[in-house]
Formats: structure tokens, C-alpha cells, sequence
């Protein structure tokens, strides 16, 4: 297991690395010029005479999404256990993902937030596969920004666009039908060192027989106990509201949480807590690493632990 962990970290890391450079390089010589980038806002909610504190989500980061405007690109990586109990025995995943955030004005922002390439390692019954994860992007806006009181809230709505390229023992493993629509609302406060967010919203499925819907919400605390350094808690849960049915019988319970659609017929309520911690490095970088686990039954769930390593480099 630990081999599998550290080569995909160091993948993950290196691939991190060369995508932030080329990424950000642009965007980073015109601020220091003081031109702007095609006229748009690049800074969003941060900046001077703005909101001056941003520690992004570590876990569920397909659906925690930060309630800031900003213009960055974040580099994930995640090592994940499939439970001894899963239907595989057991079995790795890793994803190497890269999330993209352009801010438009100080309130708007485009996000695409669900990438990336993923490789399946089950130990018995499915062949092993890897390839592409859907791809999910949208838009959010700032209802509320108080940078004084260090607050905001944020709705956004994104679509979760069908790629069809991850299937094994003839499951269909992202979904099977049109895609999702998922609006949501995040916010985050500030006390001192202490900050809070939130989140919460509903994946629908464009297809209900096919895929199961659901809703996600999160919770996250940070503190920075030492200048940049920020210990992260965070709660997350995802409860089905619309099942499918194109798994039934035996499998019909099983539940994909995030990544994942089975289209399951009884899919149940995953909640999940994690940890960890991120790192400021200057104004533009930060980095996080950490791990969370379910706390709810890990009976037909595909979430045993996670452990997390992000690169962020932001505007």
C-alpha cells in the first residue's frame, strides 16, 4: 500500500509542480507589472481593501467549494482505500486532478472544478481500469462580501459533464446517463485566527433512472496556530435523495460518495470526517496535505480512508 502512496505523490507532485509554473507565470508577471489580464478582475474577493485571509477546503474537494472569488489553479492528489468489505475485497485508487478558478469581476467567478485521471486497483472480482473522471464547471457569485468582518456567502451552479471513460465488469462508474446540475451556497467567517466554512448543495441527476442524486454538505474549521500554518478540520456527508435503478439486487446499496455513481437502487448516507493541515508559503502559493475517513457504516461504501496532497497558487 505505502509504495502505491508514495509514487503517486511524487507523481502528483511533480505533475503539481510543472502545471502551477506554466499556469500561473502569466497571470503573475502582469500583477507585478500592474496590468490586467484581459480585463477581467483577476483578484476576486482577495486583495487590498479586501478580504485578506483564504484557507481553501482540503477534503471533498470535488463539492466543498470555496466561497472566495479567485483566480488560481489547484493541483490534487488523493491515495484511496476501497473497505475489505466492498464488494473488490479491497482494492487502491488514485487521482491526480487539477481545478481551475478565474475571477471575472470581485463577486464572480468561473470554476471548473472536477477533472483529472484516475487509475482503479481492485484486489478480486472487477478488472482493474483507469481513465479519465467527468468534468464538472460553472460559475458562482458573491451574494454577500464583507471583507470588514471578514464574511462572505457565495451561490454557484456547475454541470457535471458525462466523459464515459471509466467502466470495469460492465459497471459504468462515473454515471451512465446526461450529466448532473448541482447548485449550491458556500460561505466562510473569520474570527481573528479562528476561521469557519460551510457548505452545502444538491447534485441532481439529468437522468434520474440512471443515476442517483444527492445532496453534499460540508463543514470546516481552521486555525493558524503559527504564521501560515493552519490545522484543518473538516465534516463532510452525502445522502441520496433521488435513487436510480440501474444497479439492483446484490449491488443495488452500493455507494460511490463523491467520485463515483453506481445508479444504485438503495444507496445510503456517507459522513465523513477529516484532517489536516495548510501551508502559506507567500502570497500566491499555499499547500495541503491531510486525511479523512468515514465515521457512518463502511458496509457497500467505497470510502475506507483518503489521503490528501494539494498545490494551490492563486492570483
Amino acid at each position: 500500500m505505502f509504495p502505491t502512496v508514495f509514487t503517486g505523490a511524487r507523481n502528483a507532485v511533480a505533475f503539481a509542480a510543472l502545471v502551477l509554473s506554466l499556469g500561473l507565470a502569466g497571470p503573475l508577471a502582469a500583477e507585478e507589472n500592474g496590468d490586467g489580464f484581459l480585463g477581467l478582475d483577476l483578484k476576486g474577493s482577495l486583495g487590498e481593501g479586501r478580504h485578506s485571509r483564504y484557507v481553501p477546503p482540503l477534503t471533498n474537494p470535488i463539492f466543498n467549494e470555496t466561497p472566495y472569488i479567485t483566480t488560481e489553479a489547484r493541483a490534487v492528489y488523493f491515495y484511496h482505500r476501497l473497505p475489505e468489505d466492498f464488494v473488490t475485497d479491497g482494492g487502491d485508487v488514485n487521482l491526480v486532478a487539477l481545478q481551475l478558478r478565474l475571477a471575472i469581476t470581485e463577486r464572480l467567478g468561473f470554476i471548473a472544478t472536477k477533472d483529472g485521471y484516475v487509475d482503479f486497483d481492485f484486489d478480486e472480482t472487477l478488472p482493474d481500469t483507469d481513465g479519465f473522471a467527468n468534468i464538472a464547471l460553472g460559475f458562482k457569485y458573491a451574494i454577500i462580501s464583507d471583507p470588514v468582518n471578514e464574511g462572505i456567502l457565495t451561490a454557484g451552479l456547475r454541470y457535471e459533464i458525462p466523459i464515459h471513460d471509466l467502466d470495469t465488469g460492465g459497471i459504468e462508474l462515473q454515471g451512465n446517463g446526461d450529466g448532473f446540475l448541482n447548485p449550491f451556497v458556500t460561505a466562510a467567517r473569520a474570527f481573528g485566527d479562528f476561521g469557519l466554512q460551510a457548505s452545502f448543495g444538491a447534485n441532481f441527476a439529468l437522468d434520474p433512472d440512471e443515476d442517483t442524486s444527492i445532496l453534499h454538505y460540508s463543514v470546516h474549521a481552521d486555525y493558524e496556530v503559527l504564521p501560515g500554518l493552519f490545522p484543518i478540520v473538516e465534516l463532510n456527508g452525502f445522502t441520496a435523495f433521488n435513487n436510480a435503478d440501474r444497479l439492483t439486487g446484490a449491488l443495488g446499496d452500493l455507494d460511490g460518495v463523491d467520485v463515483l455513481n453506481f445508479g444504485s437502487e438503495d444507496r445510503d448516507t456517507t459522513v465523513t470526517i477529516g484532517g489536516g493541515a495548510r501551508y502559506r508559503l507567500n502570497d500566491h502559493f499555499q499547500f495541503g496535505l491531510g486525511a479523512e475517513t468515514p465515521i457512518t457504516d463502511k458496509d457497500d461504501t467505497i470510502f475506507d480512508y483518503r489521503v490528501y496532497f494539494d498545490l494551490v497558487a492563486h492570483f
